[in-house]
């Protein structure tokens, strides 16, 4: 019999070998073992994980985040609400996941999400902020430069920066998204 820890770690190996879900791994892992197969044997049953996880996984690598249905919604922020510290109280938790957008969240006895309210309105600050012709013109600029270096698409985690109203070359998406604007600090006249 192996350890929690180890069929986790083979269960997170096996995700990202096969750019999935833990869920969908988790399921495939299972279905395998029920043909007899040792989890710690994997690596040697790949195509027969491979076969599986279409079968028993609801994973579509198209679905953007921003298309997901309400299911799926209420699974991504179930599995936020499992990653934080297990010893904080539900208060802390559902604190934490306001600063991510998310009110309103019910548990269920057992301690699982039941609904939530997302406290963002997408169309509304497209409308705002993404639709002005030279927001149109900066994103545009910024996709050919992408294009031009052959990297648009790939999904590499790297964006084209601006920096002095110049393209100043690739930088990792995380940082190039998480710049402190102007129009994002504290006081700014942003409408």
């Amino acid at each position: 019999m192996i350890s929690f820890k180890k069929y986790t770690d083979i269960v997170n190996t096996i995700a990202k070998k096969l750019k999935t879900t833990k869920d969908a791994a988790i399921n495939a892992l299972i279905k395998v073992q029920q043909k007899g197969i040792d989890p710690l044997k994997w690596q040697k049953n790949l195509t027969m994980l491979k076969t599986f996880l279409p079968i028993v996984a609801d994973y579509d690598p198209t679905i953007d985040e921003r298309q997901m249905t309400d299911k799926q919604a209420l699974v991504q922020i179930q599995h936020y609400w499992d990653d934080l510290d297990h010893m904080a109280s539900d208060d802390t938790k559902k604190k934490s996941l306001q600063r991510l957008g998310y009110k309103n969240i019910k548990l269920d006895s057992r301690g699982k999400i039941t609904s939530f309210d997302e406290d963002r309105d997408y169309k509304d600050e497209y409308k705002k902020f993404q639709s002005s012709t030279k927001s149109k013109k900066y994103r545009a600029e910024l996709n050919k430069y992408n294009r031009e270096k052959g990297t648009y698409g790939n999904r590499d985690g790297k964006d084209a920066s601006h920096k002095g109203g110049k393209i100043v070359g690739m930088e990792d998406e995380n940082i190039n998204r998480g710049r402190a604007e102007k129009s994002r600090l504290v006081g700014s006249k942003r409408k």
